[in-house]
């Protein structure tokens, strides 16, 4: 908009030199009229050019917030079909345990079973029924029943065992079964969603060029970023504002930890604080080199104020840590935290991405005292890794 503002001033300064041509008579005077007009038609067109384009920009820039919030909603789902396989996992080897438990069992089972019927044989029916005719050893005929019925009983009470046993080892191979074709369509799912999440970063990319495009230019560029800048600042105003009140749980102050708090990412620094963005617009946090899907995690305890996308920072977590504290994290892929969360230092908050217009992945990192920027490595440790 700035330029286009030039450019106005400039045409309408041209304009104005026109019309101290009506001196030189009057058809000089109808020749300027007509090129004053043609100016005003000029204006009128680029203006409405301006116009199309800011909302051509403003359409890719909300289509942009919306592919970043899906995907970033995709990767949560696949982390949670991640936990339910892992889940699964563990227990089917527990029945697969069970079962290998009831195989032994069964097979002892044999083994008693095969030692009882040695036993019977042994034994005979006919000296049995001899006894028994003869009758000339009552105590010993009765003692051999009483024997006989022992041994029945006993093989009967293996049968039930075996046969349990058996419907046990049958009933469990069902579970697993069951189990197993429920890890397959977990498996199915995550398959499907990362298609899904493929086509999305595909749309993605297309519509960053897009923006890129009409982006070209330096001066629309900076006026961007300032803009980015005053809305940051606004919303830091805002949010200190709310948070003003707030108790913060009993902690180590984050200006006692200055020097010895962990970096949020792993990674070197690819945009040092203060140096130049462009013009004389400097940086006012740091860019940390890191893997798409890498972990983000918090610098110190305090509660989340901020999780949701913001033009020019991507998907942003701010949180605050007291006494007019906050540290900021952009550019990320996906969040795993809402506004009002109560966070842990170390604690997982997010997944670095490649943010909003960046070609390269990595995460904005920034640290906030009463709105005004301050160098992050002055407050974490010396190297930029966990």
């Amino acid at each position: 908009m700035r330029l286009a503002q030039l450019i106005l001033c400039g045409l309408l300064a041209v304009a104005g030199s026109f019309s101290q041509a009506q001196e030189n008579g009057k058809d000089e005077q109808q020749r300027t009229e007509e090129k004053r007009e043609q100016l005003r038609q000029s204006i009128a067109r680029l203006q409405d050019s301006i116009r199309k384009t800011q909302k051509e920009k403003d359409s890719l820039s909300a289509e942009l917030a919306d592919s970043e919030r899906e995907i970033g909603a995709i990767i949560a789902h696949l982390n949670r079909l991640q936990q339910k396989q892992q889940s699964l996992g563990r227990k089917l080897a527990g029945l697969r345990r069970r079962q290998g438990d009831l195989q032994q069992h069964l097979e002892t089972s044999r083994r008693k079973l095969a030692l009882l019927l040695r036993s019977a044989y042994m034994t005979g029916r006919e000296e049995r029924l001899k006894l028994f005719l003869n009758q000339q050893d009552p105590a010993a005929l009765s003692r051999l029943l009483a024997y006989h019925d022992y041994i029945s009983r006993a093989r009967t009470k293996q049968l039930q065992l075996l046969s349990q046993d058996l419907e046990s080892l049958r009933s469990l191979t069902r579970q697993i079964g069951e189990e197993q074709s429920r890890l397959d369509r977990l498996h199915a799912q995550q398959q499907t969603r990362k298609e899904q999440l493929v086509k999305h970063q595909q749309q993605r990319k297309s519509l960053l060029k897009q923006v890129d495009a009409r982006l070209q230019q330096q001066g629309e560029k900076l006026a961007r970023w300032q803009e980015d800048e005053r809305r940051l600042a606004g919303l830091l105003k805002d949010l200190q504002s709310a948070l003003h009140s707030l108790e913060l749980p009993e902690q180590k102050g984050f200006r006692e930890s200055r020097g010895q708090l962990s970096w949020p990412v792993r990674g070197r620094l690819r945009k040092t604080f203060g140096a130049q963005k462009i013009g004389n617009l400097r940086w006012d946090g740091v860019i940390i080199g890191a893997k798409e899907g890498a972990e983000v995690r918090t610098i110190h305890a305090g509660r989340v104020a901020w999780a949701d996308w913001l033009r020019g920072y991507g998907l942003l977590i701010i949180v605050e840590h007291g006494d007019g504290f906050m540290s900021l994290y952009g550019n990320n892929q996906s969040l795993f935290k809402e506004t009002g969360d109560w966070v842990e230092a170390g604690e997982i908050i997010a997944q670095a991405g490649a943010g909003e217009g960046h070609a390269k992945s990595g995460v904005y990192f920034g640290i906030r005292y009463q709105g005004k920027a301050l160098n992050p490595v002055r407050w974490c440790k010396r190297r930029a890794r966990r």
